[in-house]
């Protein structure tokens, strides 16, 4: 298994939230090698803490975070506009050194199944496959990296002409690595279908998306947060939520709060950046950074609003407070890959009027609330448990699951 990241602990990021439970699960069946490509300093406490599920532990240095000759960042700048290139975004200097590195890592070794995670780096995964010796090669990409730059607005502006090529080329270029492994992984069905079939075959396409544990830490004691709230949950310094919560801010919680002053929002998610730091500063807003259980800050909450306006994949925030039985106020972005339906399990809003509307009305309705907050808990724990998706994850990599199936999104499912 080759990660762009040290999957611990649990909540590190979306990465270690989708794949700690994967490995502690394959760990208790299987033998299994880890190589880490790690691009900032390598935190030994937490390598040491993932040395337990693998015989073979090798952490590689990116080479793209080496010092490189001006003229070797040319010659990479100028191959990245190439038709049968990759995107300038997907190309690494000093590419020769990482397929020495894992090659050597692997080196007398045989396998059962090669698992590349994530799309970094893998403009390199067909030379490595060829020095790996692997029945079976499968590429988990979790979001789409052409659906994330569609959705970037990479075809915007002045650079419209540019952006298009750039985005077909990192199609072009995901569909190659669709065509060259046995089975590529999607976190959504939305993220499956940003390739077209022509440029990858749909056949070889799976969804198996994150899940929930519904532990007794939803249960934990509540703080003494101000009542009545709206809240946030999510890392404060991942762009995406960082722009979700302004607009939160001032399109919800300001015009909500001039009829409700007494209003509070609760915004709870690790690392947050100046500016969301100073909204903590103003009437009303409670920033709580960095915490080492969130679940007392979320049990606190009377309604979550998540007003997303970009982004791919799967929403690991919204399904955890679903499951933690909170009504959750959403866009048909935050919905996407969850499938939750609107009015019962959540409410989708298209805008702002419609964002203040809904938290007002379920602001005065507590048993409305409740509701919601049941049906949530209980399509959570019926989808996702991690026990039916650890189950299928399994048989796709040893190569058992053959059939797709649209009654069960658990399987390995093929939705082009």
């Amino acid at each position: 298994m080759i990660l762009p990241f040290i999957p611990y602990p649990l909540r590190d990021n979306g990465g270690t939230i989708r794949y700690l439970p994967i490995i502690e699960h394959l760990s208790s069946r299987f033998h299994i090698d880890i190589i880490i490509i790690e691009s900032g300093t390598v935190d030994q406490e937490k390598v040491h803490a993932v040395r337990k599920y693998c015989g073979n532990l090798t952490v590689i240095r990116n080479p793209k975070v080496g010092k490189f000759s001006i003229f070797k960042k040319l010659s990479v700048a100028i191959k990245s506009l190439m038709p049968w290139s990759p995107s300038f975004d997907y190309l690494t200097y000093g590419g020769e050194m990482l397929v020495r590195d894992i090659s050597s890592a692997s080196k007398g070794r045989h396998y059962d199944c090669l698992i590349w995670v994530a799309g970094y780096f893998a403009e390199y995964l067909i030379k490595i496959m060829k020095n790996i010796r692997a029945d079976r090669t499968v590429i988990d990409f979790i979001d789409s990296p052409s659906l994330w730059a569609e959705r970037g607005g990479i075809n915007s502006g002045n650079q419209l002409l540019l952006g298009k090529y750039n985005l077909w080329k990192i199609k072009k270029w995901e569909g190659n690595l669709i065509r060259c492994t046995d089975a590529s992984i999607y976190i959504s069905d939305i993220d499956a279908a940003a390739v077209p079939s022509g440029m990858g075959p749909a056949s070889s396409r799976h969804v198996i998306p994150n899940g929930v544990s519904a532990q007794s830490h939803y249960e934990s004691p509540r703080p003494h947060l101000p009542s009545p709230n709206i809240g946030f949950l999510g890392n404060m310094s991942y762009p995406p939520n960082v722009e979700a919560v302004h607009w939160l801010y001032h399109k919800v919680f300001l015009p909500v709060r001039e009829k409700r002053n007494n209003l509070s929002l609760i915004i709870i998610g690790r690392d947050p950046v100046s500016s969301i730091t100073d909204l903590g500063k103003r009437p009303g807003v409670t920033v709580t950074g960095t915490v080492e259980d969130i679940w007392p800050y979320v049990n606190s909450v009377d309604l979550f609003a998540f007003p997303l306006q970009i982004g791919a994949g799967m929403k690991n925030k919204i399904l955890e407070v679903m499951c933690a039985g909170k009504p959750v106020l959403t866009t048909l972005i935050g919905n996407e890959g969850i499938h939750a339906v609107p009015g019962r399990d959540l409410l989708v809003c298209r805008t702002q009027e419609e964002f203040q509307g809904e938290a007002n009305r379920l602001l005065e309705q507590t048993q409305e609330r409740i509701k919601i907050g049941n049906s949530a808990r209980e399509f959570v724990t019926a989808n996702y448990s991690w026990d039916r998706i650890l189950k299928s994850y399994e048989e796709l990599i040893s190569g058992k699951s053959t059939e797709t199936s649209s009654d069960n999104q658990y399987q390995s499912v093929n939705r082009m």
